[in-house]
């Protein structure tokens, strides 16, 4: 029985290629001050930032290198101004041990702060503690083939259609936004920059044709001290938009992945008055995206012969699928109350925020999230002795999302990121907050299909003797695939002598009238 045999290869993200592993790092240090600065009286804030420099991947280990650095912010012995900032960075290297990571892996390495404590030693000197939370993970694309279809004399074929998920090469790129920001008129110029935050909000990231559109604004704040020693602070929002090429992009490409800042620079500049009121913005931005889309692959699902005996080699597959996706704003609202330790509220100065996500899961038709929103203001006291003081908040949320046709045990993966913030003084006691947090979300679930790898022709065997035409009554869960398979016939010798038209349109009960081939 000859046969000729269509295979081809295809690609896929395999269950068991993936490798994660996540792992706590303790990190300790000093901080000296340096010389142009005064002495160290009270450290009012103390943020870190890791910047991962290089990591290298061998089979089930990650080792990496960078640094921590940090930025205090603290009021001084004597000094002239009532704020003083520092600058410096720990030193970072260590590695993860994963089971199942291959070093020609795709991967990816995040490590955050989780805890930072920063005390004074003495006066030139901080002692610093920080606990990293470090997360890879590993993912190969790998490559099966399978018959996709087949041809020959005395072969009866089931052909049928394998929906899945196909990864795009990985968008990896980098753009850079330069922007001249002035100041308001009623704000005191620049002397100098004691704190900045800049954040990516409003994201927008949407797929072209050999390309991906990004847009969204960066939202800058800075605290910093005017000519006369005074503390001033001001916020606005940069919008960017911009192209990114990427191969294989098309519109129904499904996009994951994030923006992030890896350098930012305000640099104050004089204006045509000579006043130091401008700032130049210079920020680096990078995309580290991956593109996803539906393909549809003819498959061989079935195969027999009705007057031969055939071998088939299967192989069960399974394949991540997106059950759906979403991105929503949501507003939190909460009313602060200084407790009875803390100085009174005279005027916010500055608000700091950083959203984190505790736990995420699906639920039928939605993907729930808690969060926490830490918050950290700095505001002016009702004491002269403490001019400035520091309040700071863990606020708890939790947030749902409704994406239809989501079930409970479906894999969430959900970004939070924080939009806007701002605080409003009520009175000395209380004040209340606003921020606004979107919330994404992607839900994949695993699915399982049998695939027919190969095929092979079998000497043939007498058959068993067998009357030449039967009776059949049709059972629940009945195709006329599996009946002609059953009685070494074929569909189309079945429908012909029935007289059935449709050949989906067979129902229990119903009795067909079966002629079997035999030698």
């Amino acid at each position: 029985m000859p046969l000729t045999l269509a295979k081809e290869t295809m690609d896929m993200n395999w269950k068991d290629a993936a490798a994660s592993g996540s792992s706590q790092i303790l990190l300790e240090g000093d901080m000296i001050v340096p010389d142009s600065k005064p002495d160290l009286q009270e450290i009012l804030r103390c943020q870190g930032n890791v910047k991962i420099r290089e990591k290298r991947v061998t089979d089930d280990r990650i080792s990496f290198s960078g640094d921590l650095e940090i930025s205090v912010l603290y009021r001084a012995k004597n000094g002239e101004r009532p704020l003083y900032a520092m600058q410096a960075s720990l030193p970072l290297e260590d590695f993860l041990h994963i089971d199942g990571l291959e070093k020609d892996m795709e991967t990816s390495l995040d490590a955050v702060p989780e805890h930072l404590d920063c005390q004074i030693i003495n006066d030139r000197k901080i002692g610093v503690k920080a606990v990293l939370g470090v997360t890879a993970t590993g993912e190969r694309q790998n490559h099966t083939e399978i018959l996709s279809g087949i041809s020959g004399e005395g072969i009866e074929c089931l052909q049928g259609i394998l929906r899945m998920e196909q990864n795009t090469a990985p968008l990896k790129d980098r753009f850079t936004v330069k922007e001249e920001i002035t100041l308001p008129s009623a704000k005191p110029e620049i002397a100098d920059v004691l704190w900045q935050t800049i954040d990516l909000t409003e994201q927008d990231i949407r797929a072209m044709d050999g390309k991906v559109m990004v847009r969204g604004n960066l939202r800058i704040c800075m605290l910093y001290c005017d000519t006369e020693g005074n503390l001033g602070s001001f916020c606005e929002k940069i919008p960017f938009s911009g192209y990114l090429e990427g191969e294989g992009i098309e519109p129904k490409t499904e996009l994951t992945g994030t923006l992030q800042i890896e350098d930012a620079k305000l640099t104050p500049t004089v204006d045509e008055d000579g006043e130091a009121r401008q700032l130049a913005v210079d920020v680096a931005v990078s995309a580290a995206l991956q593109g996803r889309e539906t393909v549809e692959r003819e498959i061989l699902q079935d195969a027999y012969a009705p007057t031969g005996t055939v071998t088939l080699e299967k192989e069960t597959i399974t394949y991540p699928v997106t059950v759906g996706s979403g991105k929503n704003q949501f507003s939190l609202k909460e009313r602060i109350h200084l407790a009875e330790s803390e100085k009174p509220l005279l005027r916010a100065e500055e608000v700091w925020g950083e959203v984190r996500l505790s736990e995420a899961r699906t639920t039928t038709d939605a993907v729930e999230a808690d969060g926490v929103l830490t918050v950290s203001l700095l505001y002016h006291c009702e004491n002269d002795e403490t001019p400035l003081c520091m309040l700071e908040r863990g606020i708890p949320f939790g947030q749902m999302m409704e994406l239809r046709g989501v079930e409970e045990g479906d894999a969430a993966a959900v970004q939070l990121r924080l939009d806007d913030l701002d605080f409003q003084m009520l009175s000395e006691q209380e004040g209340e907050l606003r921020a606004a947090v979107t919330m994404e979300a992607v839900v994949l679930r695993d699915e399982t299909a049998e695939i027919v790898k190969d095929i092979t022709p079998e000497e043939e065997a007498a058959p068993s003797p067998m009357a030449g035409a039967i009776i059949y009554m049709v059972q629940p869960q009945d195709t006329l695939w599996k009946i002609a398979k059953r009685y070494r016939t074929t569909v189309e010798d079945i429908l012909s002598i029935n007289e059935i038209e449709n050949p989906d349109l067979i129902y229990p009960g119903q009795k067909l009238l079966i002629i079997k081939m035999v030698h």
